[in-house]
């Protein structure tokens, strides 16, 4: 085609930095059929990097290369920034456990080891508790734009606070200063006194009267007495005998009683098996059998741990209710259960109740007195105010309202129990046995066959047995 010119290149280079700044990259359009092949220097590669802000991290061997040899439509990286190192906050590393478990494994064939719960932790003296590792500071980077790039923040924290323990030289190690249990809450770490038998607390061993935890790595014999402030945890096999904790109270080889055998806990009690026992409980009891026991827990009576978990015989009052495998056996053993709050609960708190407005209107009508002889000391004669009636109304008036005080929190202790028990009910995972009765308020009900999976609900007409059809929660 005689006398065809092609058309000057019309496109430049394009630089594309990434929203980070991280990266540039440079991509040259490719010619259109009638136009030139472009020709740029490597100046003019470098003036496009200048004109989009590039001035850190650039290739100068690849702006050479792409003078030499364009490589069209491509987009080629020209420039790199400098990312941050970033740094690590300061952190504590523990040498104590903190995995702890209520729940007790299940074995192969099915039952319940009880024995695999773990409770608690126990430290001795000297003991290396913890090591502080400081916070690491990271390095600023920059930007293919030659802008600075922070790092991230990061901090140290606080030393280690609590009681039982010390801080080394090195402001870095922690070393236990007594034998006890330890336990970590947000950076806190308190280690209480223990008292721990490695064998079983017999006669030769005697009573034990503890402001704190014990733990008992063999078993309680017959006629001992075990009363302790905290947690009691015992491993082998209780026998009969008086057990108290003021907190909770773990039995993990289980409870072979009898007519005198008694434990109370003001917090919950776990334990594999309890036989012939007197068992009181502020909070859940859950065990895989209760045989025969009489129970007065203010929480759950929970025996659902393994396949053959089960309540038979005895009384068992909770306040929440119950959830066992199997209610009762074949051959009929009698079984009561109760739930909710009791008659002799309702009735205290009637009790408290009419105490309680009796006080207070005597208080009142001691408050007129007060005045009265406040109003006749401001009238007539300041001395009525040191008047001997006065003074005996103000020191009665005193007592009262502490009464009232004290009645008032076991009011609202015994309020909360109706509240907490308004919805119990009565859950049988399995079967459910002729010889049991279960009550709630003023209804009961009692079986004369047996059942699968049901639930003992009241109703306004009385206990109804509905279809259980969840599964045992996992608890």
């Amino acid at each position: 085609m005689a006398g065809f010119e092609l058309k000057p290149y019309s496109k430049n280079p394009i630089v594309h930095v990434d929203p980070k700044g991280m990266f540039a990259n440079m991509k040259i359009p490719a010619p259109s059929a009638d136009e030139k092949k472009p020709d740029f220097s490597v100046a003019d590669l470098e003036l496009a990097l200048t004109r989009a802000g590039v001035s850190y991290g650039i290739d100068s061997g690849m702006v050479n290369a792409l003078a030499e040899s364009p490589m069209y439509d491509t987009d080629v990286i020209v420039a790199v920034g400098k990312p941050p190192v970033e740094g690590e906050n300061g952190y504590y590393e523990y040498f104590f456990s903190q995995d702890f478990t209520k729940k007790p494994k299940i074995r192969p064939d099915g039952s319940a080891d009880f024995l695999s719960i773990k409770l608690i932790e126990v430290v001795h003296e000297g003991d290396l508790l913890a090591t502080y590792h400081p916070a690491v500071f990271g390095e600023n980077g920059i930007s293919v734009r030659g802008a600075e790039i922070k790092a991230k923040m990061v901090r140290d924290l606080q030393p280690l606070a609590g009681k039982g323990f010390h801080r080394d030289d090195n402001d870095v190690d922690y070393y236990a200063d007594m034998d006890g249990k330890i336990i970590l809450t947000n950076n806190r770490i308190n280690i209480s006194p223990i008292y721990e038998i490695d064998q079983d607390a017999d006669m030769t061993v005697g009573n034990i009267e503890f402001k704190g935890d014990v733990i008992i790595h063999g078993g309680v014999k017959h006629g001992v007495t075990i009363n302790a402030s905290g947690t009691v945890t015992i491993d082998g096999l209780v026998e009969n005998c008086h057990i108290s904790a003021g907190k909770n109270l773990f039995l993990l080889s289980g409870v072979k009683g009898g007519e005198k055998t008694f434990l109370h806990s003001d917090g919950g009690i776990t334990a594999e098996f309890i036989e012939y026992a007197h068992v009181t409980c502020k909070d859940d009891l859950r065990a895989d059998v209760l045989f025969n026991c009489i129970v007065e827990c203010d929480g759950r009576v929970v025996a659902t741990a393994g396949k053959h978990s089960a309540i038979i015989g005895g009384s068992i009052n909770a306040v929440e209710g119950v959830s066992t495998l199997v209610l009762g056996n074949k051959f009929g053993t009698v079984t009561k259960v109760t739930v909710g709050i009791d008659d002799e609960r309702m009735k205290e708190m009637a009790s408290v109740l009419d105490k309680i407005r009796n006080l207070e209107d005597n208080i009142a009508k001691i408050k007129k007195g007060i005045d009265d002889f406040d109003k006749i000391a401001s009238e007539r004669n300041p001395d009525y105010k040191n008047d001997p009636r006065r003074m005996q109304l103000l020191r009665v008036k005193i007592r009262d309202e502490a009464v009232v005080s004290k009645d008032r929190i076991r009011l609202e202790e015994l309020q909360e129990l109706v509240e907490r028990g308004r919805r119990a009910t009565v859950k049988v995972y399995d079967t459910v046995y002729a010889g049991i009765s279960v009550r709630k308020n003023e209804s009961m009900v009692t079986m004369s066959d047996y059942q699968k999976h049901v639930e003992f609900v009241k109703t306004e007409t009385g206990i109804r047995l509905e279809v259980l059809e969840e599964p045992i929660p996992e608890e």
